[in-house]
């Protein structure tokens, strides 16, 4: 389990990766990037969807998996940064190796991935527009 302060948990973080973030794909799960204060601890996010994984068991042991092998690359990530994982079917049965060495490669094209322009996910548009109705 990753400690507290290393968590993404507020909803605002995780719209902020939607509507600001860079994406890096992989066969197991896409990543998400956003720069946050320099100083600020890297902090790291996961989501297993509801429309993907239909049983809260292979959701939850899908997020399990993906959480331990982002907590020994954590050394790996740069601080001042959030990352979001977003799982994909592949990583619920993916062997752990497969599984660590391609996190470590996603994780390792961080700096390249920051260098994209920023793309809003489809739940970022949607975040977006509800914010341009309101005004």
């Amino acid at each position: 389990m990753l400690e507290r302060p290393k968590r993404l948990t507020k909803k605002r973080d995780f719209m902020r990766l939607a509507t600001k973030g860079r994406s890096a794909f992989g066969p197991y799960a896409t990543m998400r990037v956003v720069e946050t204060q320099k100083s600020a601890p890297g902090k790291v996010g996961f989501i297993t969807s509801t429309k993907i994984f239909k049983l809260a068991v292979d959701r939850n042991r899908t997020k399990r998996r993906l959480r331990e092998v982002v907590r020994s690359l954590l050394p790996a990530i740069p601080p001042g940064l959030h990352v979001l994982f977003v799982a994909k079917p592949e990583a619920r049965d993916a062997e752990y190796t497969k599984l660590t060495d391609e996190i470590a490669r996603m994780i390792a094209k961080i700096p390249e991935v920051l260098k994209q322009p920023a793309r809003p996910s489809s739940r970022g548009v949607k975040h977006q527009n509800k914010l341009k109705a309101k005004k």
